[in-house]
């Protein structure tokens, strides 16, 4: 890490939502992708509770949530070629941490593509996380899910060629919204990689993550320097201090205790369609209890969940837990009491630390662990 010039920058970032008469629209079309895979996906959260207490969802609630065991995991992440190609923006997380050799091999892949981003006269800079870690510790943080990048904005075509002219990587996926770029997502040797456009215009830049817009006073991709992780160069903003300051607040140099030891698992794909979200959270069944991560690692009894049916609503049918009451109870409490608009209430499960929850559930399935 090295100081920069004082310098103060403001940041934002600003969750872009729909209105409510897209919530029921965007779940057919997500549900038709996903039923047509075979997939069990189970009404769970807000969206169970609405369902069920008021026989529609909350008309302030903007992510559908779906339950998924986990034998239903390959089936899960297969879905992202075919909900992109239904119009949804698409993101995988994964929670963890990776061993050495897998964060070395991020590094390999991080270096490889912006090597081929300066060979195609391309700026770029590192952002977020990924800025985060290789300025701050000189290494990737075992915990990081994706590795990010911002770019000069690009329409949707060219963002397709700059993805075709990317050898070697396993796929990559153009997100974009009326032909306009919002960015490039490559995958390769078990890494995710997002490449940004960035716009910078009388005095504000923006980049643009699924379903947030993130906001900021200056142009990052001005005048980059260069950062030296071992042998390797990467381009980073003049700013990087403040951005990081701004961006993770005053203790943005004093890395967060970590989460998690060893292991990696699935935890949720996300599917982001007309601003509404539609979350498939893969749920890991151990003897009578059920564990996922958004983002704690959430305990309830299996008998909220199993056996299912399925049930007419106003978004067509969805797949139900038999006895919903079990899970609303444990989780909401109040749940039977009607409310107008939100009242703050937030979930109240049996919360496990990360660490422990991902030993139990690596325990019960050795075969998970690095996915």
């Amino acid at each position: 890490m090295r100081g920069n010039r004082q310098i103060t920058m403001q940041y934002s970032l600003n969750k872009i939502y729909s209105e409510y008469a897209n919530v029921h629209q965007v779940c057919r079309d997500a549900l038709a992708v996903s039923d047509e895979a075979g997939i069990e996906a189970i009404l769970i959260g807000g969206s169970l509770l609405g369902m069920v207490r008021d026989n529609d969802f909350l008309p302030w609630d903007k992510d559908i949530d779906f339950g998924v065991y986990q034998h239903q995991i390959a089936n899960v992440w297969e879905l992202e070629p075919v909900l992109r190609a239904a119009g949804f923006e698409c993101r995988k997380h994964f929670v963890g941490a990776r061993d050495s050799q897998a964060l070395q091999q991020g590094l390999t892949v991080l270096h490889a593509i912006t090597q081929s981003l300066e060979q195609l006269n391309i700026d770029y800079v590192l952002t977020t996380g990924t800025l985060l870690s290789l300025y701050r510790d000189g290494q990737l943080n075992s915990e990081i899910d994706t590795l990010s990048l911002l770019v000069p904005p690009m329409s949707a075509s060219e963002l397709v060629t700059l993805g075709a002219a990317l050898r070697e990587v396993d796929s990559w996926y153009v997100s974009s919204e009326d032909e306009h770029g919002k960015g490039l997502t490559i995958e390769q040797s078990g890494w995710r990689v997002n490449l940004f456009n960035f716009t910078f215009s009388e005095g504000k830049g923006m980049w643009r993550d699924l379903n947030c817009e993130h906001w900021l006073d200056a142009d990052l991709l001005a005048a980059p320097e260069v950062l030296q992780v071992g042998e390797l160069k990467f381009f980073v903003p003049a700013q990087t201090e403040a951005f990081l300051q701004a961006r993770y607040g005053n203790t943005w140099a004093s890395p967060a205790p970590a989460k998690f030891s060893h292991g990696r698992l699935p935890a949720f794909l996300q599917a982001f369609k007309d601003g509404v979200m539609v979350d498939y959270i893969i749920h890991y069944q151990v003897d009578e209890k059920t564990y996922w991560f958004e983002p704690n690692a959430n305990v309830i009894s299996t008998t909220g969940f199993l056996p299912t049916e399925v049930r007419q609503t106003t978004a067509g049918p969805l797949c139900f837990p038999v006895q919903p009451e079990i899970f609303l109870q444990e989780h909401y409490g109040d749940w039977q009491t009607p409310v107008k608009s939100w009242n703050g209430a937030v979930d109240n499960p049996t919360l496990v630390p990360n660490q422990q929850t991902l030993s139990i559930i690596l325990t019960k399935y050795p075969n998970l662990n690095g996915q």
